[in-house]
């Protein structure tokens, strides 16, 4: 302690040498006026300098500096002497290193009369913490990344077997059976599509913690929507011997703006477990829309059924991620325990929530609400039904006599896609990889090209490019990529390469059929606007 030119109370002085912080005080020239001895442990060439006669703040900062710094040239010690000086001027806080090694924090205040107070605070375990978190974060950011990777991986791995399995169902189910042969034919393909929506609820889940989901809004007609998902689970309910009603509020709007996709998948998801969980009774479903003071409506999905019900520890775990209402649900009933805790995500990314009231033996009450837009007035709905031509539109596409150009290195992925087309009358030519591609489009004229992308040789992402960039008469042919990429992105990502459509595998012939017809209807003039848009595209995505 050095009070040697002011007079202070005894008590203060022991006070502040209690303090783990360095304190001082200096005068109108810089010159310590008072401090502690935790500011001499930390800067002992600066007070060494006052010891021995340095009359200013800038004199005993150049002795400290040189002699902590030896290596230093006269240039680079003024250099650090106006740095440290600029400091105490403006009060801006900074963080010097002590002959001890540790890491401390500055800051000047400014007094009366001229003089300023230095407190100096050690933040080495503050910065070691930091240091260790960023760590961390950075092990987490590359653990998120290698899962996502590993899904995507194994997305696509599974979804190409899964392909095959459901693609040669699909075409024995089209094909002449008997009712037992139907009903085998029946079972693997709802067992290949229960194993599909356990696949997308993974990627999902993932997708959503990775914050790599977006919500897509579109103005719908949100009672048909609604309409076709009571016709879609109707013959489930019916089959579990289960009444199912949909009521729509009068008030509610025929067309609002929101994520069609989503809503549907996550009324599916309360759907579905309420069927699962109600041995007997009816499964209700009410629609109710309020209009807020923003002008956007709240709509609110209550399912209700008579099921077996829940008491308030399971309700209070159940929207967690791959929880189930007890622990011999999940090989009574099957399921991941991952649809609720989806709809709840889901739910809150479109501005509402997921709700649950139940008790044991009394059923189930789930509430869903979703933030909705109004319509623009010029809507233009987004179907979710089947089109009143979709059946003249397959005729139609029938009698064109297409040509193809199929491109896959699979064998059953080939056969598969072949086998859908059969029946409309196409000139299918098939080839197993990009540059196979290339040479069948330089030897004949095709109406359409249907591209995998990863291929050995020439993958889809290079054929596409060498395409586009030939300067050939086909460099513009339309092109759709069939892949099993089905991560957020992709699709975006295909499109801004210059093709014109996707589908994601397993494939649905009713799917492959509907993206080629409307594929083909594209005039000359909106291929070249997609492919001179498709740096744009990059962008968005």
């Amino acid at each position: 302690m050095a009070p040697s030119k002011i007079d202070i109370d005894p008590i203060f002085l022991e006070a502040i040498e209690c303090l783990p912080d360095g304190i001082s005080v200096f005068d109108k020239d810089g010159v310590p006026m008072l401090h502690n001895e935790q500011s001499v442990r930390r800067f002992p060439h600066l007070y060494e300098a006052f010891a021995n006669g340095a009359k200013t703040y800038q004199e005993a900062m150049r002795h400290s500096v040189r002699t902590a710094r030896p290596d230093f040239t006269e240039e680079e010690v003024e250099e650090q002497v106006e740095r440290f000086n600029r400091y105490t001027d403006t009060g801006e806080t900074y963080e010097v290193k002590t002959p001890e090694g540790r890491l401390v924090q500055i800051t000047y205040r400014p007094m009366s009369d001229g003089r300023k107070v230095a407190i100096s605070v050690d933040v080495t375990e503050l910065r070691m913490r930091e240091k260790e978190l960023k760590k961390a974060q950075k092990a987490a950011v590359a653990a998120s990344n290698a899962k996502s990777a590993f899904l995507a991986n194994m997305s696509h791995e599974i979804r190409t077997p899964l392909n095959g399995i459901l693609g040669m169902a699909q075409v024995l189910e089209m094909g002449e059976l008997s009712p037992e042969q139907r009903d085998q034919v029946s079972t693997i393909l709802d067992s290949g599509r229960n194993l599909m929506s356990l696949l997308n609820d993974v990627l999902d889940l993932s997708k959503i913690e990775a914050g790599k989901i977006d919500i897509v809004r579109a103005d719908t007609d949100i009672a048909h929507t609604l309409r076709r998902l009571h016709r879609l689970w109707k013959p489930k309910a019916e089959e579990a011997g289960l009444e199912f009603y949909l009521s729509l509020d009068a008030d509610l709007p025929q067309v609002l703006s929101f994520d069609a996709v989503r809503v549907r998948q996550c009324v599916s998801n309360l759907v579905s477990n309420a069927i699962k969980f109600t041995p007997r009774g009816r499964v209700e479903v009410f629609v109710t829309s309020r209009k807020l003071a923003s002008g956007q409506h709240m709509v609110k999905v209550r399912v209700s059924d008579t099921g077996v019900g829940m008491d308030e520890e399971t309700t209070a775990r159940l929207f967690k991620p791959f929880v189930q209402a007890d622990d011999s649900t999940s090989r009574k009933f099957g399921g991941t325990g991952l649809g609720l805790s989806i709809t709840r995500k889901l739910a809150e990314l479109m501005g509402g929530e997921a709700t649950v009231a139940s008790e044991p033996g009394r059923g189930s009450e789930f509430n869903f609400s979703f933030l909705a837009d109004e319509a623009s007035p010029k809507h233009r709905v987004v179907s979710e039904g089947v089109s009143q031509t979709e059946d003249e539109a397959r005729a139609l596409l029938k009698t064109q006599g297409m040509r193809l150009l199929l491109v896959d290195d699979h064998p059953i992925n080939r056969q598969v896609a072949s086998l859908f087309l059969r029946p409309f009358n196409m000139r299918i030519v098939e080839a197993t990889n990009g540059k196979e591609a290339l040479a069948a489009l330089a030897t004949e004229p095709f109406d359409m090209v249907l591209m995998d992308i990863h291929m050995p040789i020439m993958d889809g992402a290079e054929a596409i490019k060498t395409l586009r960039t030939s300067g050939e008469t086909y460099a513009n042919v339309p092109v759709i990529a069939l892949t099993a990429d089905a991560m957020t992105g992709d699709k975006e990502r295909y499109l801004a390469m210059g093709m014109q459509g996707y589908l994601s595998k397993p494939l649905a012939e009713r799917d492959l059929i509907s993206e080629i017809t409307r594929v083909r209807a594209l005039s000359p003039d909106e291929i070249r606007a997609s492919l001179s848009t498709a740096d744009e595209r990059v962008e968005a995505a």
